[in-house]
C-alpha cells in the first residue's frame, strides 16, 4: 500500500485550519521554502506517490540537448499555500481533522484557504469569426463573377484568334 505524500501547510493556514500537515493532490497552490528553487512556486501538476515527489507547474529544468523536463521536488521542501478543495470528500476531511483539534472551521475560512479556479481563456481575434457585412460581400462576390466572365471571353478570343490563324 502507498503512503500518501503529505506537505506540510504554511504558517497562516495552520492557525487557520489547526492542523500541521495535509496529503497533497494535483490543484494545491504550493511554494518552495528550501533548496535551489526557493521562492518559487505554482500548482502542482502531478503527484507521485510511488516514489514521493511532486511536480509544479513551471519549474522545469534544462537537459543537455537544450529540451526542458520536469523537475520532481521532495515534499519536505514546500509548504501548501492553498488547497483544493473542488473535491467534497476532502473538504469532509480537513473538517474532521480541524474538528479533532477542537478547532471551529466557518465557511469564510475555508473560501480564504481555496485554491480560486483560473477562468477559461476567452476567444481571441483569430478564434472569433469575423461577421461579413452582407454589402461587402454582395460586392466581393460580384467582382468574382465579373473576373471569371473576363476569364471566360479572354479565352473565346484566344480561339476565334486561333480558328482565323487555321483559315489563312
Amino acid at each position: 500500500m502507498m503512503n500518501k505524500v503529505r506537505i506540510t501547510l504554511s504558517s497562516d493556514l495552520r492557525k487557520k485550519l489547526g492542523i500541521r500537515q495535509f496529503p497533497v493532490m494535483k490543484g494545491d497552490l504550493v511554494e518552495v521554502v528550501k533548496g535551489n528553487r526557493k521562492g518559487e512556486g505554482g500548482k502542482i501538476s502531478i503527484v507521485d506517490h510511488r516514489h514521493g515527489m511532486i511536480v509544479i507547474e513551471g519549474i522545469n529544468i534544462a537537459k543537455a540537448d537544450g529540451k526542458e523536463k520536469e523537475y520532481k521536488i521532495s515534499p519536505e521542501k514546500v509548504v501548501i499555500k492553498k488547497l483544493d478543495l473542488s473535491d467534497e470528500k476532502r473538504e469532509e476531511r480537513l473538517k474532521l481533522l480541524a474538528a479533532a483539534k477542537n478547532v471551529s472551521l466557518t465557511e469564510e475560512i475555508i473560501e480564504e484557504s481555496k485554491v480560486i479556479p483560473e477562468p477559461e481563456p476567452e476567444a481571441t481575434e483569430s478564434q472569433v469569426p469575423e461577421e461579413v457585412d452582407e454589402g461587402k460581400a454582395d460586392d466581393e462576390t460580384a467582382e468574382m463573377e465579373e473576373d471569371e466572365n473576363e476569364e471566360e471571353q479572354d479565352g473565346e478570343d484566344v480561339e476565334e484568334e486561333k480558328e482565323d490563324d487555321n483559315k489563312e
